[in-house]
This record gives C-alpha cells, structure tokens and sequence, in this order.
C-alpha cells in the first residue's frame, strides 16, 4: 500500500504512471483529460506520447533551410493537447514524450511497466463508422498493462457530418 502523501511507486522501484497516446486529435485529448483524472485518483505521474513516423517518400521530406523538423511538428501537437486537456492547470508529475516509430508497436511497447495505456477511440486516420480504431485495437489486444479506450461521446454526429460533407 503506497502513502497517499508520497508518489506511487512498482515494485521495481520506479514511479507508476499512466500513459497516454496523444494524436491531436479530440478523442485522444479527451484521453487525455480522463487519464488526468485517474491519475490524480491513484497517486500516479502522467505521460502523453505522441509517435511519429519517418518519411520514406521522396515527396515526403522538407528543406533543411526551413525550420520546419517532424520533431518541432510533433512537440507543438503534444503542447496543443496539453492546452486543449488543460489549459493553463498542468497536473503535477506530467511529461511528454516523443517517440519514433510504428504507433501501435511503439505504444505497445511502452506500456511495458505502466499501470495504464489511456487511448483515443480514433484517431485522425479512422475510417468513419469504426468504434475502435486500428492503433487502439492492437493495443488492447497486446498492451502489457490494462488498457482504456474513451470514446468520443459525439462520434457518431461527427461521423454523419464528416459523411455528408463528403458526398
């Protein structure tokens, strides 16, 4: 039983923290505000990850004049969901992560030695009238703590808007 004045730490020593898959879009920051949530319930830090792929097109790459990196791209979405979830309130113990890699891999692969994996129903690349999308499907199947997916209370009229716009 950890003392609620102290931070929670495993068994292995290291703090417990809940992590979080950030994609910028609104379900993965309503993700976000919920694992805050938790997070203060069970005395744990919190960690939001974002993952980001390396292009491999030649039509994929930027001009090493600009100031444009996908890692400057990446650290401004996580600071836009942080702002998003909290606005100026931070929770103590959060921090930010990126990582390099294929999303749902990468995730699973960071859950090890989480008390949690908090995700977004969809993402940016859901395919409308999926209640799960692709990354949290492979997470909750091979996660190496319990994962939660949060849905979008409004998806579906997201999903009927997104459809009659497309037509």
């Amino acid at each position: 039983m950890t003392d609620a004045s102290s931070p929670a730490t495993a068994s292995n020593g290291a703090e417990n923290r809940i992590v979080v898959g950030v994609d910028g879009s609104e379900s993965s920051v309503r993700a976000l505000r919920t694992a805050r949530r938790l997070a203060a319930a069970l005395g744990t830090s919190l960690e939001a990850v974002a993952v980001w792929q390396r292009a491999h097109s030649s039509y994929d790459f930027y001009h090493p004049e600009s100031d444009w990196t996908p890692e400057k791209e990446i650290e401004k979405l996580l600071q836009d969901a942080a702002e998003s979830a909290f606005g100026s309130d931070r929770p103590d113990r959060f921090t930010m992560s990126m990582l390099e890699g294929i999303p749902a891999k990468t995730l699973i692969r960071h859950s090890v030695g989480a008390d949690m994996l908090v995700l977004g129903s969809r993402g940016h690349g859901g395919f409308m009238g999926l209640l799960v999308g692709s990354v949290s499907s492979a997470c909750v199947a091979h996660a190496h703590c319990p994962v939660l997916v949060v849905h979008n209370e409004n998806q579906h009229a997201l999903d009927a808007d997104r459809n009659a716009t497309t037509r």
